[in-house]
C-alpha cells in the first residue's frame, strides 16, 4: 500500500514539475519553496494535519481553509495543486509529494545529494575539498549535507544514493568483529 501511495505522489510531483517548467522562469523553484513552507506549517501545527485528514470535514471546507491560509502567499500553480489534492482527497500525500518533487527537481537540474558523516567537525576547507573531488567523480553539481556523529569514533562515512562508503573506525571494528566471530 505504501509503495502505491509513493507512486501516486510521484505522479503528482512529476505533473507539477512539468507544469512549473512549462511556466518558465523560477516557477519550479518557487513551487518547491511553496511545498516546503506548506508542509512546514502542517508539521508545525498538529491540529491542522488532523483537520486535513479528518473524513467528516468536507472537501469544500478543507479547500476554504487551505485557500484562506495560502492564497496570496503561494504561487497560483501551488494553489491549483492544493485544490486538486483536496478534490481528489489526496491531501495526506503533501509530504510525499514534496519529497518526490524535490528529488525530481534535483534530477532535472543535474544535482546529486550526498551525506557526509564524520566523527568530529570538519573544517570548511576539508568539506570544500571533499565536495570538489565528489563533483569531479560524479560529473554533477553536488549538494553535500555534513553531520557529526561521535559514535563513529574516528573517520567518516559517505552516502551517495544507494552507495555507502564507510571509512569510520566504528565500521572497521565491526568488520574485524565479524571476521573474528566467523573463525
Amino acid at each position: 500500500m505504501k509503495m502505491e501511495l509513493s507512486k501516486i505522489a510521484s505522479r503528482y510531483a512529476g505533473a507539477a514539475l512539468d507544469l512549473a517548467v512549462a511556466q518558465g522562469g523560477d516557477a519550479a523553484d518557487a513551487l518547491a519553496a511553496d511545498l516546503e513552507a506548506i508542509n512546514s506549517v502542517i508539521r508545525g501545527v498538529p491540529d491542522f494535519s488532523i483537520v486535513l485528514s479528518h473524513p467528516s470535514i468536507g472537501v469544500a471546507e478543507k479547500k476554504r481553509l487551505l485557500l484562506g491560509l495560502f492564497q496570496g502567499r503561494a504561487q497560483e500553480l501551488t494553489i491549483r495543486l492544493l485544490s486538486l489534492l483536496a478534490d481528489k482527497r489526496r491531501l495526506d500525500l503533501l509530504g510525499s509529494i514534496e519529497q518526490e518533487y524535490l528529488a525530481l527537481l534535483r534530477a532535472r537540474k543535474n544535482i546529486l545529494t550526498a551525506y557526509l558523516t564524520s566523527a568530529q567537525p570538519l573544517s570548511d576547507a576539508t568539506v570544500a575539498d571533499i565536495k570538489a573531488k565528489l563533483t569531479g567523480k560524479f560529473g554533477k553539481q553536488l549538494e553535500l549535507a555534513v553531520e557529526v556523529d561521535q559514535s563513529l569514533i574516528g573517520g567518516l562515512t559517505l552516502r551517495v544514493g544507494d552507495e555507502v562508503i564507510d571509512g569510520s573506525l566504528k565500521g572497521r571494528l565491526a568488520v574485524l568483529e565479524r571476521s573474528l566471530l566467523s573463525v
